[in-house]
């Protein structure tokens, strides 16, 4: 893989991580603060590459071993997240679906049109 491509796919991860740090501190300032002290970097060398910058180095194989992980325990995160959504889903459609159980079709029925609302 080609130096360029390998900087693009690491820029790629690295934004993002500060993407999903901004949503969670609600601070741009304070994501890039954050991504930096858990790769080991800099948030001015962060802000830098992200932007890609000229002046910035290309990171050192350990920095991009650290992005890699932190990337990687992201990814974890979400999928983990998504998965507790999707069982909190799920309970609560149950929850809704026993409250209708008694009922005949026709209420059910009714009650799906919006019929009988107000």
């Amino acid at each position: 893989m080609s130096t360029a491509a390998l900087n693009s796919l690491t820029r790629n991860a690295l934004t993002q991580l500060v993407d999903q740090e901004e949503r969670r501190t609600g601070s741009r300032m304070l994501a890039y603060s954050n991504i930096a002290r858990a790769i080991g970097s800099s948030s001015s060398w962060v802000r830098k590459f992200i932007a890609n910058s000229q002046e910035v180095k290309e990171p050192r194989i350990t920095l991009f071993h650290n992005i890699r992980a932190s990337y990687l325990n992201l990814c974890s995160r979400v999928e983990e997240e998504n998965r507790a959504d999707e069982c909190r889903l799920r309970l609560i459609q149950g929850e809704l679906d026993a409250v209708t159980e008694g009922f005949g079709p026709q209420v059910v029925d009714q009650d799906q049109t919006g019929v009988g609302e107000g």
